[in-house]
């Protein structure tokens, strides 16, 4: 079976849809395919920044997500019990100049019905197992998996397939996530380039209703963030030291979580109290009822190139990072919205591929993709603390020179917010919004 498309896009997390829909609204016929059978249930990413949301909100999208979220107008910085810093997004453009928190399962819902709502062809449990590069566009191999008795696609043999089709497209957007199969069939490498680390996540309820604002301490094994939630609600993610281990319950239990098919110790309410006490003792509120808890290691990672020829990544398939400021997805957006740009003035030129060109007989990219590509990683190399990101000047205070090279990490904000709200305690990026 063989299906055509101007645009197919591999992965349909967050930034894929996006991606999706940005170009879907812009009149570009677009193909999403995603290993998984539906939007995620549980995630570990929850806020979008100021800057996303004026990209949801040119999607006419921003209204319906506000009222499924939470908003927080600032972020407060919390170091040896006391606060040291409190920025306010209250001052930047848009309707929304707040972060939103916002599951990533709630969040990828709303994105599914949008494309429904376009007619986008969205292909639940199709894997690419194949890319042609050709200089006339791309050929993508993609099985449909099938579901076994135990109610999971099957790794074993050749059960796991259905049927095989042929997607041939001007362009393929991988926005597969951390284990990209587009990033692999490249052949493009993807290097830790610091140590993993190590979080102790908690949602629970309490006993009173969540403040409007991030609440962030820095310590001695790094970060550790509370992020209010809807209602009664609170998660807090406790970054633990590469010797720290996590003190053993009262009672001991043999549960464990999984995630991605790897186990991870379960944590209970004995541990939430422990680690806010070391951490956090100015945190007042009681809590009730621990729903959801783990213990579990993030990498960080960056691509060695972000795409070739007519194939390019965006989002977990080019990059990892700490969760403290939800950059990747975040960041994942913008990423998305310049490479949908980038294909739409392609295939609305009459001629997709003037942004190819042929070198010593193999199929490159043209300006505009290959910028995309070099700025986007260099912005990384900065996120990821590789390259100086944050400067001070002659306003800033003590707190913030100390601190310079953890803030860029855990501030949930980018691209061009990262000025005015790094200003309020005299610090300004390197290069702004990159």
């Amino acid at each position: 079976m063989r299906k055509e498309t101007d645009v197919l896009v591999a992965g349909a997390g967050p930034v894929g849809m996006f991606a999706a829909l940005r170009l879907a609204r812009s009149g570009i016929k677009v193909i999403v395919a995603d290993e998984s059978w539906g939007p995620a249930s549980r995630s570990y990413a929850l806020a979008l920044h100021p800057h996303s949301l004026r990209l949801f909100q040119e999607l006419g999208m921003v209204e319906e997500l506000m009222r499924k979220g939470r908003q927080l107008y600032a972020i407060s910085f919390f170091e040896e019990g006391t606060r040291k810093a409190r920025l306010s997004f209250a001052d930047l453009p848009g309707d929304a100049p707040c972060v939103l928190v916002l599951p990533q399962s709630e969040l990828e819902e709303t994105l599914a019905a949008r494309l429904r709502k376009e007619k986008v062809e969205l292909l639940w449990n199709h894997r690419v197992d194949g890319i042609e590069q050709q200089s006339r566009g791309v050929r993508t191999g993609i099985s449909r998996l099938r579901m076994d008795s135990t109610g999971y696609a099957s790794r074993q043999g050749g059960r796991e397939v259905d049927r095989s089709l042929e997607v041939d497209s001007s362009f393929v957007i991988g926005a597969d996530g951390h284990h990209s199969q587009v990033r692999r069939l490249l052949g493009i490498e993807f290097p830790e380039v610091a140590d993993a680390l190590l979080y102790a996540v908690f949602e629970f309820e309490a006993n009173r209703p969540a403040v409007h604002e991030v609440e962030t301490v820095l310590h001695g094994a790094g970060v550790s963030v509370c992020w209010p939630l809807r209602g009664n609600r609170y998660r807090w993610s406790f970054r633990l030291g590469p010797y720290e281990q996590l003190p053993e319950p009262r009672l001991k239990s043999r549960l464990s979580v999984q995630v991605g098919g790897y186990p991870f110790p379960y944590l209970d309410e004995h541990h939430l109290q422990e680690l806010i006490g070391r951490h956090a003792p100015w945190f007042e509120v009681e809590p009730r009822k621990v729903e959801w808890s783990i213990a579990v290691r993030f990498e960080r990672r960056l691509a060695r190139s972000f795409g070739q020829g007519n194939v390019w990544l965006a989002g977990d398939a080019a990059h990892l990072a700490e969760p403290s400021g939800v950059h990747s997805m975040n960041v994942g957006f913008s990423e998305a919205d310049e490479l949908a740009g980038i294909l739409t003035g392609a295939v609305r030129s009459g001629d997709p591929f003037a942004a190819l060109v042929e070198r010593e007989g193999v199929v490159a990219s043209g300006p505009d993709l290959e910028s995309y590509g070099e700025s986007r990683r260099s912005q990384w190399r900065r996120l990821l603390g590789l390259e100086p990101a944050v400067r001070a000047t002659p306003a800033a205070g003590d707190f913030a020179r100390s601190r310079l090279n953890d803030l860029i990490s855990c501030l949930p904000a980018s691209e061009d917010d990262l000025k005015p709200i790094l200003s309020q305690i005299g610090l300004e990026p390197i290069i702004a919004g990159r």
